[in-house]
């Protein structure tokens, strides 16, 4: 993986798992982003930890899948605390998770809700 630091993800890694089809990788990358909000809309919308892990957990695997480091760190973590119960760790880890996610979207020239 070829990540710079200053990408939000790794394109390089969708070209390898979808090949090189413009509009193949434009829908992965809008199916990431909508797999992305809908996460954050769980984890913000309940005090429910089971539920904050499991939207935790997905959006995990989705950011590995596209190289979105950053972002899978992210929801690791959150993942991790709502293990633990910790619900004040999962709200402050939740406030860096939007701007991580406009990144993603600004990289792959999807307009940023």
């Amino acid at each position: 993986m070829n990540q710079s630091p200053y990408q939000a993800y790794d394109r390089d890694k969708l070209v390898e798992l979808f090949g090189d089809d413009p509009r193949t990788l434009a829908e992965v990358e809008r199916e990431f982003l909508d797999t992305a909000r809908e996460a954050a809309r769980e984890i913000t919308g309940t005090d429910d930890f089971t539920m904050i892990a499991r939207a935790a957990h997905r959006l995990k695997g989705a950011s590995g899948m596209i190289g979105a480091l950053a972002l899978r760190r992210i929801a690791e973590a959150i993942e991790r605390a709502a293990k633990a119960e910790d619900l004040s760790t999962v709200r402050r880890l939740r406030e860096m998770f939007d701007p991580e996610v406009r990144r993603v979207a600004e990289q792959a020239g999807v307009p940023v809700e």
